[in-house]
């Protein structure tokens, strides 16, 4: 309805918005320099803040900017996997048919990554979940 009265043309309070309605400020700029010195050392990055600041966001930002001949990004988005389907989604991301087993998972996400000439970057968002309980 607002739609119509506002003459918009797209809805406005999208859970994800087109990635060139996103403001760039100097916070999103630094997170994202810091990513790509990450991608560029093999290491593990973590983002965390509080809600609302753009999380989510930051790493869609980040597959964008990334060179498609360098890297092959995989973006996970959970709000709720079991521990054991984790790796049983990297494994179907990386376009293979999952094995039986948490070793064979495991063996084949790195058989599979390294088949390749492209730095796999995986990109877990609402990771939360996935830490075990006692």
């Amino acid at each position: 309805m607002f739609l119509n009265h506002f003459k918009m043309t797209a809805h406005p309070f999208q859970e994800r918005p087109p990635i060139e309605w996103v403001l760039g400020d100097q916070r999103f700029a630094q997170a994202l320099a810091r990513l790509q010195y990450f991608s560029g050392q093999g290491t593990l990055a973590l983002v965390t803040g509080q809600t609302g600041v753009g999380k989510s966001t930051l790493p869609r930002l980040f597959i964008q900017s990334l060179s498609k001949n360098r890297f092959r990004p995989i973006y996970l988005h959970f709000t709720g996997i079991s521990s054991i389907a984790f790796p049983r989604l990297v494994v179907t991301q990386l376009g293979e048919v999952p094995k039986r087993g948490k070793d064979a998972l495991f063996l084949q996400i790195l058989e599979r990554t390294a088949k390749t000439e492209l730095t796999t970057i995986l990109i877990v968002d609402e990771a939360h979940p996935l830490i075990p309980r006692p």
